[in-house]
């Protein structure tokens, strides 16, 4: 008797789930909401290629970009839940977004399939190198001393940057004024340039500019340092108690997925996310890799619209200085 692999099996199934809905031959599309060349594009990139090849399935990166986030979401909640069109999706559009803008669109806990929590990092507070501060201490010092003069840059209202700049702004008691851009990508290169002297980034973008010298490290936004980073101390080594924030990416699909087509893919990403060649890229990536079970992950995205929906009002009521 000859025994099928994993992997054959997970690509019989997915073909047979899909088979009344879909073509074979037709792509999965997994939709990134954002520009090409950020982190979210970057894991979706990898692991897209990966999925492809265990599943016998061409497999595409869409980038669906706009509204920090919001019109590549809105696409994927309104597929046919077949398995042909999945998110790779943060928390700025499956847990932030809902408390920070009025009229979304849709909602991340009915409108779509949670499948797996796959990687998260920290951001890192960095600083063009000819800027001034040279620790996060000195840097309040400075916006402290330059109230409403210093400005930096953020991936747009409601992304991580942004988010992370606006609870450090909290707990320092400064206020200088965000700049915001269509995404991380577009951000940093005016850091870089010194047209901005700072921001927050997530640890994949920067990590290896940090390395050549091109941006300073002032500290992580995780509770513990990053393991690519291990030399950047984390924001409450630098005098911030409590501070903590990580971007986080998971696979979701509209909808209406049948158990069966849920199950399949989970199996195939955390599959792909225990493959030591895949997990070593990753890591030296920045990526801090998980992978969940699907109601693990439907818990997780709960817990995190509750989370991020207090402080948002919490930061909303705080007049301003």
């Amino acid at each position: 008797m000859i025994r099928r692999s994993g992997i054959a099996c997970a690509a019989a199934a997915f073909l047979a789930l899909s088979a009344p809905v879909a073509r074979a031959e037709q792509p999965i599309s997994i939709v990134v909401a954002y520009q090409a060349g950020g982190t979210t594009d970057t894991l979706a990139r990898i692991l897209g290629t990966r999925l492809s090849e265990k599943l016998g399935t061409p497999v595409i990166v869409e980038n669906r970009a706009g509204a920090t986030g919001q019109i590549g979401s809105k696409h994927v909640a309104k597929s046919a839940p077949d398995g042909r069109t999945l998110q790779l999706a943060t928390q700025t559009t499956h847990a932030v977004a809902p408390s920070l803008y009025p009229n979304i669109g849709y909602d991340p806990q009915k409108d779509f399939t949670p499948i797996s929590l796959v990687a998260w990092s920290p951001l890192v507070l960095v600083t063009n190198p000819s800027f001034a501060p040279k620790s996060v201490k000195e840097l309040i010092a400075y916006a402290k001393a330059h109230p409403r003069d210093l400005s930096y840059a953020t991936g747009g209202r409601g992304d991580g940057s942004f988010m992370a700049a606006m609870f450090f702004n909290s707990m320092a008691k400064i206020s200088p004024v965000a700049v915001p851009f269509p995404g991380e990508a577009p951000a940093l290169p005016q850091v870089l340039g010194g047209q901005l002297p700072y921001m927050f980034c997530s640890a994949p973008t920067v990590a290896a500019a940090i390395e050549a010298g091109q941006l300073r490290a002032l500290a992580v936004t995780s509770k513990v340092r990053a393991s690519n980073l291990p030399n950047v101390p984390t924001m409450a080594e630098e005098g911030l108690p409590g501070y903590e924030m990580v971007n986080w990416w998971g696979i979701f699909g509209p909808a209406g997925m049948s158990p069966e087509l849920v199950k399949t893919l989970n199996s195939a990403f955390l599959d792909i996310l225990k493959e030591p060649d895949t997990r070593a890229k990753l890591q030296q990536l920045g990526y801090e890799l998980t992978g969940t079970s699907s109601d693990a992950f439907k818990t997780y995205v709960a817990a995190e619209n509750e989370k991020w929906a207090a402080l948002v009002k919490a930061e909303a009521s705080v007049p301003a200085q």
